[in-house]
């Protein structure tokens, strides 16, 4: 592979070339239909090939690898298209007469200043998702981590407050949602801000918001986005049903309420289309102050949850108990995907990777051996009365479940499996809130083995 300096050196002599060159040479095997342009800087720009293109691509790829402290902060396109700015104004400080390697030893120190000064400039960002939570509104305000809930009108007043909402929006948003029809506002960045808000937190109840700091902004939203959907599975935890819990528990960035229609025919027989909703319109009910009581009762829970969470949306990784809090990530994300499963077979292979994690993948013996530690279930006890026990309950989510349908070898496809899916979600569940508990009673174990122990 050629080094940095042999790729900069190689996108100024193909530069060079552009110059003397008619543009047919450089549009021949391009099926790019515009010219290809890298902003200069002091409103210059400057025209360049595939070729060029590419080797940019490859020189950021080269230097992605060689930091890994990048990876965490920057999404690939992110980078690619910082590193593609970065090489703009380099290009158009540099002599072409002059010595291509040395022009390239000039463009790679112009590059990495600039995108030392872009990494070390990414700040604090709050990302914001109209939620649907419960079915009551008089929810106080409540964090998980870096996530906090609060009622849209509690969000509103404090980013009023915080100075990200101008009075004039605040005032009209709150009118919007109080079902008032508004007047038509003149173009402005404000007027844009107002039209944000109310299509981002739309019919909304809830606001989720999300807090990050060093990473980029297309990062930084993932990131955020992912660790929203696991504060909810991990509030979604503490109902008996959590796939129940979240069929109403929902960012609106990721679901909206729609009626689902199917249309059914029957050879001699006028039948009408079913219909239903997508989801529940929010979470479960409960009273005011049942959830306050709640939150507090399971502040260990939550105090683990909060920790995974700011996990996932270090920059750097480096938090306190490192393995432990990627194991409980990797099992909670599992476990939030198998609750959002439609699929009954495709639920029941998330379920089981929730528990092959948490059982540091130990495959079926490794899930029993988990649940005989942290369920105190022994393998060859029955379920339920006059049921199977757990060696053939769990042969028959992991074996059966998981493994026959990854690997193709199912023979039970058109069975009905939502009794399976069901055992998989409990005893995800189950593990998932002892292993939690664990955890915040053993507050120095950095090591996952443990939890099986």
């Amino acid at each position: 592979m050629a080094t940095l300096l042999e790729q900069i050196k190689g996108i100024i002599e193909e530069l060079k070339i552009l110059q003397t060159n008619p543009a047919s040479y450089r549009d021949q095997n391009d099926d790019f239909p515009l010219p290809r342009m890298i902003d200069a800087g002091n409103g210059g720009s400057i025209i360049v090939s595939r070729e060029i293109d590419n080797a940019i691509a490859a020189v950021s790829d080269q230097l992605m690898s060689a930091d890994p402290t990048l990876a965490p902060k920057f999404t690939l396109v992110e980078w690619k298209a910082l590193v593609r700015r970065a090489f703009g104004p380099a290009l158009a400080m540099i002599d072409l007469d002059v010595d291509p390697a040395k022009n390239a030893e000039t463009v790679l120190v112009e590059i990495r200043m600039v995108l030392g000064k872009q990494v070390s400039g990414q700040g604090v960002r709050e990302f914001a998702f109209g939620c649907t939570l419960f079915g009551n509104t008089a929810v106080q305000p409540f964090v998980i981590g870096p996530v906090r809930f609060e009622s849209r009108l509690d969000w509103l007043a404090r980013k009023r407050h915080d100075g990200a909402v101008s009075a004039v929006t605040s005032r009209r948003v709150e009118q919007a949602w109080s079902g008032k029809h508004l007047r038509k506002r003149k173009l402005s960045f404000d007027s844009i801000s107002e039209t944000d808000i109310l299509d981002a937190v739309c019919s909304c109840a809830f606001v989720c918001s999300v807090a990050t700091s060093g990473l980029a902004a297309e990062a930084g939203r993932e990131k955020a986005l992912t660790v929203a959907r696991l504060a909810t599975a991990a509030i979604a935890l503490l109902w008996k049903t959590p796939a129940q819990a979240l069929e109403g528990m929902n960012l609106i960035f990721d679901r909206r309420l729609h009626s689902q229609k199917a249309l059914t025919y029957i050879p001699g027989k006028g039948v009408l289309a079913g219909a239903r909703l997508s989801h529940m319109p929010h979470g479960p009910w409960m009273k005011d102050g049942q959830w306050e009581s709640e939150f507090s009762r399971y502040s260990d829970h939550f105090g683990v949850a909060g920790k995974l969470l700011e996990y996932v949306v270090n920059p750097t990784g480096n938090v306190p108990r490192p393995k432990m809090m990627n194991t409980l990530t990797q099992a909670l994300l599992w476990f939030h995907e198998g609750c959002r499963e439609t699929v009954t077979l495709m639920a029941i292979v998330k379920y089981s990777a929730a528990l092959d994690a948490l059982a540091c993948g130990g495959k079926s013996r490794g899930i029993r051996r988990l649940i005989n530690a942290r369920l105190n279930i022994q393998d060859n006890a029955p379920i339920r009365p006059n049921g199977p026990n757990l060696k053939q309950v769990v042969e028959e989510i992991y074996s059966d479940g998981r493994s026959r349908t990854i690997h193709g070898t199912h023979s039970k496809l058109g069975q009905d499996w939502t009794r399976t899916r069901g055992l998989a979600e409990q005893f995800a569940r189950l593990c998932l809130i002892s292993c939690i508990e664990w955890a915040a009673k053993n507050p120095s174990s950095d090591y996952p083995s443990q939890l099986s122990q």
